[in-house]
């Protein structure tokens, strides 16, 4: 049998801002389920323990050896935006689901502990009474995922009382579903500027790289250029400027490292501690952390990702 070829750890940062204790750890077939591990997991961590920033390592084994794709410490979002923009993993960065903002879970515990929804026998027994399904749809700019949170069966006059009531706590909207039988309460969730900006330049990244591959390469030569130095500036923005205790140009070792700790730092500096994608992948070049955020040659259109409610799996994918 096959051995899995994507090992991943999931870990909360200690006192100086390194990789600390490993909280989830998962083994792989494809990076694409790897990819989703990781993020729903990150998610399901900060959510946990109300964190902003976790740690994320992602390696990939082939014949005894291992190469370090993914060296991450930032938010959940962030990683989703850093994992969407590498081809390897972004088909499984977008079909992972992330728990639903606090403001969901309180609203809807606090509805259904005024309003219990009906039993299984009621749905699906011998007495079963016509029912609507509800459910709180919470939405993210792309690509950060969206979460579905389900309230639970209740019949039709009560389930549009509760969604009325929870889409005016949440400021959300009211939306018939499946052939009229689920009434979505959709509202917009919030997220943190750094999230947000690092949505912004995921989306900014994958216009670039549309445009790049449409254009010729003789006829266009100039224009390409232009565009690829556009995409260099805003990949160099989502990696750290190197650290003076730091070595700049290291090589990811071939072996599986035996610290989670990578590179130690002075408890008085861990606020400085970098954020984002810290060890490109292979064959992609590094660059530095820019402060100015100068106009790029493509405007970002808006982009969307949807996924579901929180799920989480420790098998191999």
């Amino acid at each position: 049998m096959s051995q899995p070829e994507f090992n991943v750890e999931v870990a909360t940062l200690d006192r100086n801002g390194d990789p600390g204790f490993v909280h989830y750890r998962g083994a792989f077939y494809t990076s694409r389920s790897a990819g989703q591990f990781a993020l729903t997991q990150a998610a399901a961590l900060a959510d946990t323990y109300e964190l902003d920033t976790v740690s994320v390592v992602i390696d990939a084994v082939d014949e005894g050896t291992s190469r370090r794709d993914v060296e991450f410490i930032g938010s959940p979002g962030e990683l989703a935006a850093e994992l969407t923009a590498l081809p390897a993993y972004a088909s499984g960065a977008r079909r992972t689901v992330i728990p639903a903002p606090r403001n969901v879970t309180a609203a809807v515990a606090a509805v259904v502990e005024a309003s219990p929804p009906l039993p299984d026998s009621a749905v699906d027994g011998p007495d079963a009474v016509a029912v609507l399904d509800v459910e709180v749809y919470s939405t993210r700019p792309g690509p950060i995922p969206n979460s579905r949170t389900d309230v639970g069966s209740y019949t039709p006059d009560d389930a549009h009382r509760i969604a009325e009531q929870l889409a005016a706590d949440l400021g959300g909207t009211i939306e018939p579903m499946r052939n009229d039988t689920v009434l979505r309460v959709t509202h917009t969730a919030d997220v943190s500027d750094t999230d947000r900006i690092a949505a912004e330049r995921s989306v900014q990244v994958r216009n670039l790289r549309a445009n790049l591959a449409v254009l010729d390469p003789v006829a266009d030569a100039e224009h390409i250029t232009a565009l690829a130095a556009d995409l260099e500036d805003l990949r160099a923005r989502s990696r750290p400027a190197a650290r003076p205790d730091d070595t700049a140009n290291a090589t990811v070792s071939a072996s599986v490292s035996t610290s989670p700790v990578m590179h130690a730092v002075k408890a008085d500096r861990a606020s400085t501690r970098p954020r984002g994608l810290v060890t490109p992948p292979q064959a992609r070049s590094t660059g530095s952390l820019r402060a100015d955020s100068p106009t790029l040659h493509t405007p970002p259109p808006a982009a969307h990702t949807a996924a579901t409610s929180r799920v989480v799996d420790h098998g191999l994918g």
